[in-house]
């Protein structure tokens, strides 16, 4: 019992430990961005029809500043904030190594 136990408590650890201490995604520029980049963003909850509404977005008018995104049908504040835009070579990027640059909405 005691070895049913042990095996069974490393067969959860390795299942759902690995869960934890899940990678965040490369940096991505958000105007080249794919469906699957877009909905691993962690927090983000970006589902298949917003990923699909950003790329059509950016497809016709390409993310020059953070504010853009905020343009996108169905995109709010909190998956905005999750998103981390980082404003670069005239272009917006996903990069969650440089969450201390990034540059939120105006409230003017």
């Amino acid at each position: 019992m005691k070895r049913f136990l042990a095996m069974l408590i490393a067969a959860a650890t390795l299942t759902f430990g690995g869960m934890a201490h899940a990678e965040e995604p490369e940096p991505f520029d958000l105007n080249k961005a794919t469906v699957e980049q877009l909905m691993a963003i962690p927090d983000a909850n970006i589902t298949e029809e917003l990923a699909k509404a950003i790329i059509d977005y950016a497809k016709k008018t390409p993310f020059k500043f953070s504010d853009d995104l905020m343009k996108v049908p169905g995109l709010d504040n909190s998956t905005f904030e999750a998103m981390m835009p980082v404003e670069e070579n005239d272009s917006v990027w996903y990069d969650p190594e440089n969450a201390d640059m990034v540059l939120g909405p105006s409230k003017c």
